[in-house]
């Protein structure tokens, strides 16, 4: 009897702890959304993350409209893909980033992708400048560069057996933001760095699933227990470590006075640079060497694995559609001509710039992005009453595929962006507002540049012609995409 007493007090206690407030139940019970259970809420029957997580948010967009309500255990969360909403929620100065984005803080401290309030302000208004129009122009030697040893590591694959793009792809992006970020190469695409790369996959995994599930961050002891610490921490040590290297060989470079540019050339300046000379002005931005490194890890991560994504999923639709692509190579190699390009030749390609801007429609790297409301706030779109706390979910992926918004949805189509999109907030690949992508010049640039020099030299033929995607942090491919190489020359 006392044993069964001790139980029900124990329900009781942890019903008590998680039990919603009553505001939120009321917002809950009135906005639609698939049955909740106690405790768990939506946890057994509503995937955030996985390979279900995609069909999940399909299935139930189907059911309960543009905007429904998902409970994760306690935590109400509104998931939206109606653009007067995502407008209001991404213009909005009564909103921030959600709780759930602290899971990555042990990875990405205080960098400007989960900082908040004053920081976040202090931080973007500080970096702001490093992405401007002649910095971006600096760095695109480096992207043609990097795209040429991409081309040349790529040779060896012409007329061989089907492969996984993503490798190399993963490879080309590193040394990419290790030069642009780091201003050091590791040469990573001659001298695979397969540890840091497979780090990231796992740990965007391990942190994907953490973000949505609030008992591993409540009750500390199960994430414990499930040695999902130690592996945490396991990673973080291949994860910081490639970093520091690099900021170990820059310093290393600055006190070596017989370093200069080669033949007297004009040095890039690279990004960790940029941030090194806030700092020394007393920007309160950047008051100590963390600061730094938390702001060079988070770029290295943003800039690494998001680029990885977009540039296999690009290849892979242009190997679908050949017809797109001959037409693409035809754009290229008339606009470059043979010459080593300038920034201005590729603000010219339109065609180049709507393949990217349909292929991030199909498969934005980022597929949602949270917010949380700060003050109380009315969804236009939809009419619903947000309580302060309240978690706001955008899908990009639903977003983009929706119908009405986009006709043939899942077509690959770069001439529908001949014409204006339906509603401003229709297509968000970088989210948009205040606290919209960063670097998205950066990548946007970088993917135009090494798409470009891999369609200039092989015709891409895709193997697979469907994609079994994964929704972790990112949006990842279980099944290649793999393709094959035929010259051009």
């Amino acid at each position: 009897m006392l044993l069964f007493l001790l139980s029900l007090a124990a329900i009781f206690i942890v019903w008590w702890m998680f039990i919603p407030p009553y505001e939120f139940i009321k917002v809950g019970n009135s906005i639609p959304g698939p049955r909740a259970y106690p405790v768990l809420g939506n946890l057994l029957n509503f995937k955030f993350t996985g390979p279900s997580a995609l069909k999940h948010w399909e299935h139930y967009t189907k059911i309960y409209g543009n905007t429904f309500r998902v409970w994760l255990g306690p935590h109400l969360q509104i998931f939206t893909i109606e653009p007067e909403d995502i407008q209001v929620i991404f213009s909005s100065k009564i909103t921030t980033k959600s709780n759930s984005y602290k899971a990555l803080e042990c990875w990405l401290g205080t960098g400007l992708l989960i900082s908040n309030g004053n920081l976040w302000h202090q931080r973007r208004k500080a970096i702001t400048p490093t992405f401007h129009f002649k910095i971006l122009e600096s760095f695109v030697p480096i992207f043609y560069k990097c795209g040429m040893t991409l081309v040349n590591c790529l040779k060896e694959k012409v007329g061989k057996t089907p492969f996984d793009i993503t490798p190399y792809m993963s490879n080309c992006a590193l040394d990419v933001v290790a030069e642009t970020a780091m201003g050091t190469e590791v040469k990573a695409q001659t001298n695979p760095q397969d540890e840091y790369p497979k780090s990231v996959l796992r740990m965007t995994k391990l942190l994907g699933d953490k973000m949505y599930n609030p008992y591993l961050n409540i009750l500390e002891p199960i994430y414990i227990l499930l040695g999902k610490r130690k592996e945490e921490a396991d990673l973080l040590k291949v994860l910081f470590t490639l970093p520091l290297e690099l900021l170990k060989r820059k310093v290393n470079e600055k006190n070596n006075c017989s370093k200069s540019p080669k033949n007297g050339g004009k040095k890039n300046i690279a990004f960790l640079e940029l941030l090194a000379k806030i700092k020394e002005t007393n920007n309160p931005a950047f008051k100590t060497d963390q600061d730094i490194k938390d702001e060079v890890v988070t770029f290295m991560f943003e800039g690494h694995d998001t680029s990885t994504m977009a540039l296999s999923y690009t290849l892979w639709l242009l190997g679908l559609h050949p017809e797109i692509q001959e037409a693409l190579f035809q754009e290229v190699s008339q606009t470059l001509a043979g010459k080593i390009p300038l920034m201005e030749d590729y603000q010219k390609m339109d065609l180049l710039n709507r393949v990217l801007k349909e292929s991030l429609r199909l498969y934005s790297p980022i597929p949602l992005v949270s917010r949380m409301i700060t003050e109380e706030m009315v969804l236009p779109g939809s009419g619903y009453r947000l309580p302060v706390g309240t978690q706001v979910v955008v899908s990009m992926y639903a977003l983009h595929r929706r119908a009405d918004l986009f006709p043939e949805p899942e077509k690959f189509n770069p001439d529908r962006f001949l014409k204006p999109i339906k509603h401003p907030f229709a297509y968000v690949p970088f989210a948009a507002g205040p606290r919209n992508c960063i670097g998205q010049k950066f990548v946007m640039l970088e993917l135009k540049v090494i798409v470009s020099l891999v369609v200039l030299n092989f015709k891409i033929h895709s193997i697979n012609k469907n994609l079994k995607l994964t929704r972790e942090i990112l949006l990842r491919c279980l099944n290649g995409p793999h393709i094959t190489l035929t010259s051009r020359k």
